[in-house]
């Protein structure tokens, strides 16, 4: 086992190292993600990390991806306006699904061709490796520099992309074990999926206001440390359910922070400007009223603030994590060449459709070039593509190279991304100096 006090020593640099580079990006232009991934990759191989504390850490793999995600997407949540999601939320989701399938179809047959898999298998494997990470994404946005829009929708696509990322792959297995597929149970898997997560995180949501409202006297002080065990309470009840933790989580997040927003605001127009709510936000306001919920003593920038930090450090330690698991069997030439391939091709189909989010950008060309490499960099692979690795060994089904080919790609997409932004990214002038965007 590893040294306790090594351990704490390691726990600390990791912390550090992660702040140092969120803090110098725009300067260095690397995000934490790859450094941190890496760090962990050199753990394992100078013995830092036995071989029996990787026994352990494959044991608590679920609490780790649990903690991560919750903290990271309820944060994400907090953070985005109703309004904003608004108006984004119908182009963002067009790109999100057009740019997944594409990516999906066309990875299925590179692996077809440079691995000779049988067709289905060469799809859990495009699929699976479809979408960008929910975990990366808020990483890079809370770096970078661009328009709130083009922000929101990256954020939105991050959270629905792991909805695909899943659920394709999980069912392609599923036919492959049973030899049953019915494309229309997909598609009502995919819809009720989506739906049903988002009404579960909007009841828990309006649910947890309705135990805070009731409890703020006698948990004065102590509603965001319960609010942060609800958080996690929410996740585990939206994967029992079999719904999408992802999306339950953010748009648990996305509740409580609209509600708090809407009574910062009521509290900030007296004797001032008055409050401009969006139109959802009023709707919002009016299910409270029914429902005879009242949360003002509560501030959400403390809020935001507290989650914010909890979702620093969990994501730091999780692209450590990631990159303790790293392992592969073998590294053949085909092997490595298919897999960077793989990663140039997840870049080139994400440019093709750049013009889709092209309103979103900055009119001023270096601005726009800046914010076309770091949309079309966005391809870093993570949790989702993790997790789908393993699924058909779950199911005994044994696949030469498919780990290791997961692994690779995930690997080489981080890079690809990294070394794309470094090159390509320019940080603009500060926030709220931007030139105006494309209108609609």
């Amino acid at each position: 086992m590893i040294n306790a006090d090594l351990a704490l020593l390691l726990l600390a640099g990791i912390a550090f190292t992660g702040f140092v580079l969120d803090a110098l990006f725009e300067r260095v232009r690397v995000s934490s993600i790859l450094p941190l991934m890496l760090l962990g990759v050199v753990l394992v191989r100078v013995g830092l990390v036995p071989p029996d504390t990787l026994a352990l850490l494959d044991s608590v793999i679920p609490f780790v991806v649990a903690l991560t995600i919750a903290f990271i997407l309820f944060s994400v949540g907090l953070e985005i306006r109703l309004a904003d999601l608004y108006r984004v939320v119908g182009r963002a989701t067009a790109f999100t699904f057009v740019v997944q399938s594409a990516t999906g179809i066309a990875l299925a047959l590179l692996a077809f061709v440079a691995f000779h898999w049988e067709l289905l298998v060469c799809f859990v494997f495009g699929f699976g490796l479809s979408g960008p990470s929910s975990v990366a994404v808020p990483v890079l946005v809370r770096t970078a520099r661009m328009p709130g829009d083009l922000k929101t929708t990256l954020l939105f696509e991050s959270v629905l992309s792991d909805v695909l990322q899943l659920i394709v792959p999980l069912t392609l297995v599923g036919l492959l074990v049973s030899g049953n597929f019915a494309p229309v149970s997909l598609g009502e898997s995919l819809v009720l999926t989506i739906f049903g997560s988002a009404g579960a995180g909007i009841l828990l949501g309006l649910a947890w206001l309705y135990v805070l409202d009731r409890i703020r006297e006698v948990a004065s002080g102590y509603n965001w440390t319960l609010t942060i065990t609800m958080v996690l309470a929410t996740y585990g009840l939206a994967d029992l359910a079999g719904l999408s933790a992802a999306i339950t989580i953010f748009v648990f997040g996305l509740t409580i922070g609209n509600a708090l927003l809407f009574d910062a605001q009521k509290r900030g127009s007296s004797g001032g400007a008055p409050a401009a709510p969006g139109r959802l936000a009023r709707s919002l306001e009016r299910v409270r009223t029914t429902l005879g919920l009242s949360t003002s003593t509560l501030e959400i920038e403390q809020i935001q603030q507290v989650h914010k930090e909890v979702a620093f450090f969990a994501s730091s330690f999780f692209f450590v994590y990631l990159g303790v698991l790293f392992q592969t069997s073998s590294l053949g030439v085909v092997l490595v060449a298919a897999t960077l391939a793989v990663a140039l091709v997840m870049l080139g189909v994400r440019y093709l459709f750049l013009p889709l989010l092209a309103t979103y950008m900055d009119t001023e060309p270096a601005a726009r070039r800046s914010q076309r490499a770091l949309v079309g960099f966005n391809i870093s692979r993570g949790l989702a593509a993790a997790v789908i690795a393993t699924i058909p060994l779950s199911y005994g089904l044994v696949i030469p190279g498919f780990l290791d080919a997961m692994f690779l790609a995930i690997l080489f997409s981080t890079v690809v991304s990294t070394v794309g932004i470094f090159a390509y990214y320019h940080p603009g002038p500060p926030e709220g100096t931007s030139p105006a965007v494309v209108p609609e």
